[in-house]
Order: C-alpha cells, then structure tokens, then sequence
C-alpha cells in the first residue's frame, strides 16, 4: 500500500515540475517579447493603435530592420498577439485582491483547539511523538494504575484496543504532497486572467455621484462595446468623467417641466 502511494506521489510530483517548468519558460519568453515590444512603441516616429493593438510606423524603416535582423521588426505594423494579457502581466495592471490559497491535508491547519492538533503556538508535527496525544480512557498502563479511581470505571485490558503509531515514512510522504501542491500554487499564481477593462470599471465604481444601478448600467454598456471602453482606458480621470456626465444626460435626461 505504501510502495503504490509513492508511486502515484513520484508520478504527480513529476507532473507537477513538467508542468512548472513549461509555465517558467513560456513566462520568460512572453517576457523576453514585451521588453522588444516596449522598444518598438518607444521608436521616434511610431504610434500605437489601442484598439487593434498595432505599432505604427514608417514601411521603409521596418524593411531596413528586417534586413538589420532588427527583434523589433515582428512587432511593427502586425496585431500584437495577446498585448492585453502581456501589459496586465508584466506592468501590474491586475487585479491587487489577495487569491486565498486552499490547505491542503495536513497543513498546519488555521483553528486552533485545546490540543496539539490544530494549536498554531505548537510545536511541529516532526518534534511531538503522536503516539504521546491519548484520549481520556486510553492512558497508559503506568499512568492508569496510578489513577486511584475504581476498578469499577476502568476498562479491562484486553478489551482495550493497541494504538498504533504514525511512522515518520507517512509524515515525509504527506509532507512531499503538501510542498507539491504549496509550490504548483506559488509557481501558477501570476497566471490568474483579469477582465482588460477591470481598471475602468473601478473607476467607474468609486463614481458615488450616481446611483449604483446607473453605474452597473454603464459598467454593462462598456463590457459589450470593446471598442468605447478600449478607448476610454488610461485616459485622464476627468476624461473618463465628462464621457460618464455625457452618458448620463443622454440616457437619463432631465424631465421637461
């Protein structure tokens, strides 16, 4: 039983660093692509299309690049393949929420009781013996005859069952999954896809001016107009609240008296 749990534990941990190492190289290749991308956007003479995501600039120049065997070059005058995603990533454009992270099993648990299970204040699973932590009716025979109760409440001997010790192969084993799973976490965790327009919506959020169904209106109409909201993004505050004053006459008008 033993052999087969670190069969299928040498098996899931091996999938675990295929998979972490797949997600590394890939993070450090999109990486390596948005410092060339910067470059480009930063050319004198190049603009930049938000809404197709395309770096503008002279045909005669990106030719010469070419020929220079210039990095820049892929990415002048062509969509720039997952741009949102990259600037999210790279420029910390994402959400700022804390991601709560699950325990796994047998990962010093967060309630705190009145035993060593569970207690944050003691020590490690590896400095206490668990075969040490007994019930009430299950203490040792030493302990039990020093006990000066009746022999009426005490349980016969032959009826009590033998506690059996967790050896420490089990402990490294569950250990072995729990850092497993802790480091998958850690490694996967700037994966998380925000929506591109997050930032907008805040801003529009902490608008308490308007009421709130106004506000989740234009939240709605910005979600299924890409292009609008695309256009409205890191632009200046007060930008983005005459369009929302705008927005709120036109579909809200005064009444006429």
């Amino acid at each position: 039983m033993i052999a087969r749990f670190y069969d299928i534990l040498l098996s899931i941990q091996m999938a675990f660093e295929s998979l972490k190492r797949q997600v590394y190289h890939k993070y450090h290749k999109l990486k390596g692509q948005w410092k060339v991308i910067l470059q480009a956007k930063n050319l004198s003479g190049a603009n930049f299309d938000d809404v197709k995501k395309i770096i503008l600039y002279d045909e005669t120049e990106v030719v010469r690049m070419q020929n220079d065997k210039d990095p820049r070059a892929k990415f002048i005058n062509v969509p720039i393949h997952c741009y949102d995603e990259m600037e999210f990533i790279f420029q910390d454009k994402h959400a700022t929420g804390e991601f709560t992270v699950l325990q796994a099993p047998y990962d010093l648990p967060s309630t705190q009781d009145g035993d060593l299970i569970g207690d944050k204040n003691a020590n490690r699973a590896e400095d206490v013996d668990p075969g040490l932590q007994y019930d009430s009716d299950c203490l040792p025979k030493e302990e039990d005859g020093n006990n000066g109760g009746s022999s009426s409440s005490k349980r016969p001997a032959a009826s009590k069952p033998e506690r059996v010790k967790r050896t420490k192969r089990d402990d490294s084993a569950i250990s072995e999954v729990t850092h497993v799973l802790r480091d998958m976490s850690d490694t996967m965790r700037f994966t998380h896809v925000t929506h591109p327009n997050e930032e907008l919506f805040k801003t529009i959020d902490a608008m308490k001016e308007y009421p709130l169904f106004v506000r989740l209106e234009l939240q709605e109409y910005l979600a299924n107009n890409g292009k609008t909201a695309a256009m409205l993004k890191g632009r200046p505050l007060e930008a983005i609240k005459e369009y929302v004053e705008r927005w709120f006459v036109k579909n809200y008008p005064p009444p006429i008296i």
